[in-house]
């Protein structure tokens, strides 16, 4: 029986079968495999067939790899919204203040002082006009939204981009900044938004100091 099985592994890799191929098809092991064709001379048209399975084969095991990957971070995303969904209003309340902590406008000048917020992420900005409507009281109609943009960037396309993503009417959007494009530089352009980034502003001096003491109980609080 051996001796049939060697016959047959040394005519398959004459046909340009690899060692793992031979193996499965004759159900016995690489090893075995290895020793029974080890001075067989492969034919030189035999190795593209050979190397173009080899190839199949690492293509194979990254797809492999990556749908175990995405499997695993489903289950993991899956896992997380059960335990923080869903937020209540103090959940969005700490949320939106933490938020203008890090990204929000701070002055102060009691001349300058309005609320503002800026970002490229649709979703952070999103999350915080959530804030100003649900925790502050704010009325999305007092709501602006300021652009900065590249000049090579259309200013309508992005204008209908944020009104779309925001939820904010194109008629609250101020006139926008336009500022020098900086495509041509090598990979500046690599960290640009396609669309500009975003100012969210709320001209009320009252939810202004509001935030701002929220944050500054937070910090106190905090206070090792």
């Amino acid at each position: 029986m051996k001796l049939l099985e060697k016959e047959k592994a040394q005519e398959l890799r004459l046909n340009g079968l690899s060692f793992k191929q031979i193996a499965q098809t004759l159900d016995v092991s690489k090893s075995s495999v290895s020793a029974w064709v080890r001075n067989v001379a492969v034919p030189k048209e035999a190795f593209s067939n050979i190397n173009e399975q080899r190839r199949l084969g690492r293509e194979q095991s990254r797809k492999t790899r990556l749908s175990n990957i995405a499997k695993i971070n489903d289950e993991i995303n899956a896992r997380c919204r059960e335990e923080i969904i869903p937020l209540s209003n103090r959940d969005l309340w700490i949320a939106g203040v933490m938020l203008y902590a890090g990204e929000g406008f701070k002055s102060s000048s009691v001349s300058n002082q309005r609320v503002e917020i800026v970002n490229s992420n649709p979703e952070i900005l999103r999350i915080f006009i959530n804030f100003l409507i649900k925790v502050c009281l704010v009325s999305k109609e007092k709501i602006r939204v300021r652009l900065m943009l590249y000049e090579d960037i259309s200013p309508e396309e992005a204008r209908e981009f944020w009104s779309r993503e925001l939820g904010i009417a194109t008629n609250q959007f101020c006139k926008p900044f336009i500022k020098r494009s900086y495509r041509d530089v090598p990979y500046r352009h690599l960290r640009r938004s396609k669309y500009g980034t975003a100012h969210v502003n709320l001209y009320d001096i009252k939810v202004y100091k509001k935030i701002i003491g929220w944050l500054k109980a937070i910090y106190e609080d905090n206070n090792f």
